[in-house]
């Protein structure tokens, strides 16, 4: 059995405590994960885990899956919106973050491949009561490690580390270099396998 960090989890040989850098977010990141996403080692939520500082991560697929959640949310003041290309979803750009609408405190996040995802938003219908945000159809992504067939699929981390950096002027680059040792961590280790 390999020794794992106690810190970040990842195995002694692969740690990487050295690129966490605390991230200073407002706004609350809650992440629905899909239960296959949990203990997937591709998965980047648990980079998002080490560095935002407010967080939370709750795994499942239905809405009887969150119901604690959603109790939660009906006793919370301010706004919240959910990042998931739904057909009403407003674009998260230059002109939609200085509007009034996007002055939110908590932002749901579904992770999951794009099937996952997309089931666990029809499965979920408590999610509509929230305005949906969406990432613009032209984004990069620079994550690499899982295919996907959707064109400009992002991971994550990539999706949220956009988000913040949009609606409240984050500075995510922590979250961006903690990927790219994530990815080279990865790519080292397929090396020397």
């Amino acid at each position: 059995m390999r020794v794992k960090c106690h810190r970040c989890h990842y195995p002694l040989k692969t740690c990487l405590c050295k690129y966490i850098a605390p991230v200073f977010n407002s706004i609350e990141v809650i992440v629905l994960q899909h239960p296959k996403e949990v203990g997937h080692a591709k998965n980047t939520v648990r980079l998002l885990q080490l560095s935002l500082q407010h967080m939370q991560c709750y795994p499942g697929k239905s809405a009887e899956d969150f119901i604690a959640l959603q109790e939660q949310l009906k006793l919370s003041k301010g706004t919240t919106a959910v990042l998931y290309p739904a057909p009403e979803a407003v674009e998260l750009n230059s002109r939609s973050c200085h509007s009034d609408l996007i002055n939110i405190e908590r932002l749901i996040v579904l992770d999951g491949s794009w099937k996952q995802a997309f089931g666990m938003w029809k499965r979920n219908p408590w999610l509509n009561a929230f305005p949906f945000l969406c990432l613009p159809k032209d984004i990069e992504g620079q994550y690499g490690i899982r295919k996907t067939s959707i064109t400009n699929g992002l991971s994550t981390l990539e999706a949220v580390a956009y988000s913040l950096q949009c609606l409240e002027k984050t500075d995510v680059n922590p979250l961006y270099c903690l990927l790219d040792a994530f990815k080279q961590q990865w790519y080292n280790h397929i090396q020397h396998n």
